[in-house]
């Protein structure tokens, strides 16, 4: 691993503890008073905003039509579903940062032939340029 990869894995698990400790701020929050869940909550939702978009750039996925539901109450039952949406978007990008760590790097070199073009084996997905792409159904 070059240096410039490893500074990424970096950043990459900081912040994927950043959203950890962030869920589990949101979690603490629907034991709380109405006033602190509502202040904890409105601090929390623009961090979960940020990583949302950031995470279906990356993954080249569109946002789904539901992603804004459920983000404004200050309920508890929101509180819950905000630090399991923080969860959801840290194991994304652990996967994200597994993608990293099996791939070639694409600047400065041309892609290696196994991967332009080839088709995965069976039952297996492959990262390509045009996403995940299943392997065909071999029933040979």
């Amino acid at each position: 691993m070059d240096e410039q990869t490893a500074r990424w894995d970096g950043r990459l698990r900081r912040i994927i503890a950043v959203l950890v400790a962030l869920a589990v701020l949101a979690e603490r929050a629907a034991d709380r008073s109405y006033p602190v869940r509502c202040f904890v909550l409105w601090l929390l939702r623009r961090p979960e905003a940020v990583v949302a978009d950031f995470v279906f750039e990356a993954t080249g996925m569109p946002q789904p039509a539901f992603a804004g539901i459920g983000t404004t109450g200050n309920e508890p039952e929101d509180a819950l579903l905000l630090a399991a949406r923080l969860h959801a978007l840290a194991e994304a990008l652990a996967v994200l940062l597994r993608w990293a760590l099996i791939l070639p790097p694409l600047r400065g070199r041309e892609r290696s032939p196994s991967r332009r073009g080839a088709t995965p084996r069976p039952g297996r997905l492959a990262l390509t340029p045009d996403g995940l792409t299943a392997g065909p159904n071999d029933t040979s």
